[in-house]
């Protein structure tokens, strides 16, 4: 446990993350299914790569899906089983998972893949993720920009209260190497520090590429529309050996995300 890097934290972070919109990731993941689903097979197999809590297993599996999660962090994953005991994970590396053509979606999101502090394991990562992926399948992950760390974390300090414990939260950000590091200190329990690399979008492009992908959307994560110099987080969605069929409805699904996330932003 010493390694593991969320031990502290893991107890509380459901707690801790309460804002984050796992309803927006759900309500997106079940338009995409409409458009993968095989005719032959009534389930969706699904895999959450740096899944968590399970926090979205928990909601896609009330849809009937067959999600399993991996993560790292076995803290994390007891967690998880302590909120759930019938959820399905399991210990594992995102850059080597132990999966091949197996999942009709991917996903790995709440920028995940940002905890990759070598830029060679973002290649390893997609990759892993494309050889676990079923032909005609779709992976979903996404990351946070410079622009996310410089109007959010950067080199700012800041106190949040609970019903039941108290957090100190240290943000600090290094331009010349591109890492975040944010130090969260839990009342009584101690420092839990995580840290994140902003990479260049070239290299998930590259990275998808590399992986024998077909890149179906690189866009803003809340509009779904062009990424500019406002974007804090991107979504990438893309597939491997997308059928026909996969490509042109996946348009259709696209605009349809497009203006649900436009509608939303009004009502936030």
């Amino acid at each position: 446990m010493q390694n593991d890097t969320f031990h502290i934290l893991a107890p509380y972070y459901d707690r801790i993350m309460t804002r984050v919109r796992y309803d927006r990731w759900e309500s997106r993941l079940l338009d995409l299914q409409k458009i993968i689903r095989d005719k032959e097979e009534n389930i969706i197999n699904h895999l959450d790569v740096a899944c968590g809590t399970g926090t979205l297993i928990q909601k896609l599996t009330k849809h009937g899906w067959n999600s399993i999660g991996v993560d790292i962090s076995p803290s994390m994953l007891y967690t998880a089983k302590q909120l759930n005991h019938d959820i399905c994970v399991l210990t594992g590396n995102m850059c080597s998972l132990p999966f091949k053509n197996s999942f009709h979606i991917i996903t790995c999101l709440f920028d995940s893949i940002n905890f990759l502090l070598d830029e060679e394991d973002i290649y390893r990562s997609v990759y892993s993720m494309s050889l676990s992926l079923k032909k005609n399948g779709i992976i979903y992950f996404d990351c946070v920009t410079e622009q996310m760390v410089k109007q959010y974390y950067n080199n700012s300090q800041w106190k949040e209260n609970y019903k039941d414990f108290r957090t100190v939260w240290e943000s600090a950000y290094n331009p010349s190497t591109k890492t975040a590091t944010l130090s969260i200190l839990i009342q009584g329990k101690g420092w839990s520090v995580v840290r994140q690399k902003i990479y260049p979008l070239q290299i998930y492009l590259d990275a998808i590429k590399e992986a024998g992908l077909t890149l179906l959307a690189c866009v803003d994560a809340h509009t779904w529309d062009h990424i500019d110099s406002r974007t804090v987080r991107i979504d990438f969605i893309c597939s491997k050996s997308p059928s026909d069929f996969l490509m042109h409805n996946f348009k259709k699904i696209q605009q349809k995300i497009k203006i649900e996330s436009e509608l939303s932003l009004r009502n936030d």
